[in-house]
């Protein structure tokens, strides 16, 4: 039987320290005694412990960032985290613009084989197939904003968006609105646009109410502002009695063109239908009324990104394959108590 190779949970049993106090000695991110030092530098001589690779130094380290829909503020704000944490270790950026063409998926990875990375980041598009293949033979980190799967070497970043929308709509619901629809992303956005649907469902299952399959309406691939604002013309469409008095959108500039749409339907935000966003861009606070929206900590999410792929590519091993953020719910304007005088 072949033997395995030595891991930092060997080194840590046979130094009989903690992984994270072996990881700072074998990484030199953090103070140990220098008697934990030696001992630890003992093990990993002792048992032949070798991090994984460290091929490519920092002063070479060159990070791919593969972004969807950059007109969208949300990935501005995330590229500027991710920028001004590569820029601290030294690390070069490659931006690509991502997209659900199979033409542009294919030309993408093209020119990662050509590249000598340290990593790929991946936001604002749903990760493909061939993505995942190629990673497990280019071996290097691959991190996911917004996206969680269960791979090796996979890390995920994000806020738990199931449970953000269920707080969401919870607070809908204390503001006696019982009818709550969904301006929701197509099905081909997978995971992160299901998540938003399954916490507005709970939210309501545990409140006693119905969702109905009316109530929530689709944005085509691509769309934003205009997918909104043509989704929310699909809700106005039903009678007044069975329409949703209350809306969360799948993002920001979803909620933009919602709002762009109600008001040109002769209603009012929040006084007729109260309407939430996802993201909380830096635009949110300034629009007719303010938008209440879900943050999502944007500038960190970038800086953590770049962390971890850089912390994988040294070999730490150590890293937490996902990590979810607090999203807390931003109260502005734009939802109200339940209006029955409503037009």
């Amino acid at each position: 039987k072949r033997a395995t190779r030595p891991t930092l949970a060997d080194v840590a049993k046979h130094a009989r320290v903690s992984t994270a106090t072996a990881s700072r000695v074998i990484h030199n991110t953090g103070p140990v005694s220098h008697e934990l030092r030696k001992r630890i530098q003992g093990a990993v001589a002792s048992i032949g412990y070798a991090p994984r690779s460290t091929t490519i130094p920092v002063s070479e380290a060159t990070l791919a960032v593969l972004a969807g829909n950059l007109a969208n503020p949300y990935f501005p704000e995330v590229i500027a985290g991710i920028q001004e944490e590569a820029a601290s270790y030294g690390i070069g950026l490659i931006l690509f613009n991502l997209t659900e063409s199979p033409q542009n998926q294919q030309q993408i990875l093209h020119r990662l084989e050509k590249r000598t990375l340290n990593g790929v980041i991946v936001m604002g598009g749903q990760p493909f197939p061939e993505l995942f293949t190629w990673r497990d033979q280019a071996k290097i980190p691959l991190v996911l904003i917004n996206h969680f799967v269960d791979k090796p070497d996979v890390y995920s970043i994000g806020i738990d968006m199931e449970n953000a929308m269920c707080r969401a709509t919870q607070y809908l619901i204390s503001l006696n609105h019982t009818r709550i629809g969904h301006i929701a992303g197509p099905s081909s956005w997978g995971e992160i646009s299901q998540s938003r649907r399954r916490g507005i469902e709970r939210a309501m299952a545990e409140a006693g109410l119905a969702f109905r399959p009316e109530w929530c309406s689709v944005v085509s691939p691509g769309s934003q502002a205009d997918g909104g604002f043509h989704a929310m013309n699909n809700l106005l469409e039903l009678p007044s009695a069975e329409r949703p008095t209350a809306v969360i959108a799948f993002n920001d500039m979803v909620a933009f063109g919602a709002l762009h749409a109600i008001h040109a339907s002769g209603l009012r935000v929040p006084q007729d239908i109260s309407l939430i966003g996802v993201d909380d861009i830096f635009v949110a606070a300034h629009s007719k009324p303010p938008l209440t929206t879900i943050d999502q900590p944007k500038y960190r999410i970038g800086k953590l990104a770049v962390e971890i792929a850089h912390q994988a590519s040294q070999g730490r091993e150590d890293l937490r394959n996902c990590t979810l953020l607090e999203s807390p719910l931003i109260i502005r304007e734009s939802a109200a108590p339940y209006n029955p005088n409503a037009s």
